[in-house]
């Protein structure tokens, strides 16, 4: 998952702000869409491929146009730091 900018921000609580911006080339390139389902399943590949065993809630996708940028942001929790296999982890949205 090249062309991806990622920015993660702890909150008080122990959850984090994930947004990840990638170029509208490379997102479509994959993705059909700048939806919701759409940026679910990129998200899903994106904490997949980087081992993150976090649950999301809150997801929003926006497509800039002018920009040429697919941003995806999402509230990542870890509950507690237990490991999750990806297919015993709570539905994203």
């Amino acid at each position: 998952m090249d062309n991806i900018v990622a920015q993660r921000n702890r909150l008080n609580d122990g959850t984090y702000d994930l947004s990840l911006e990638v170029r509208d080339s490379a997102y479509f390139n994959v993705y059909e869409n700048a939806d919701k389902t759409c940026g679910e399943a990129f998200l899903r590949d994106y904490l997949s491929s980087n081992a993150d065993d976090a649950n999301c809630e809150d997801i929003e996708v926006r497509y800039n146009k002018n920009r040429h940028i697919v941003n995806i942001k999402a509230k990542l929790n870890y509950d507690n730091s237990e490991h999750k296999e990806p297919k015993n982890r709570h539905k994203l949205m």
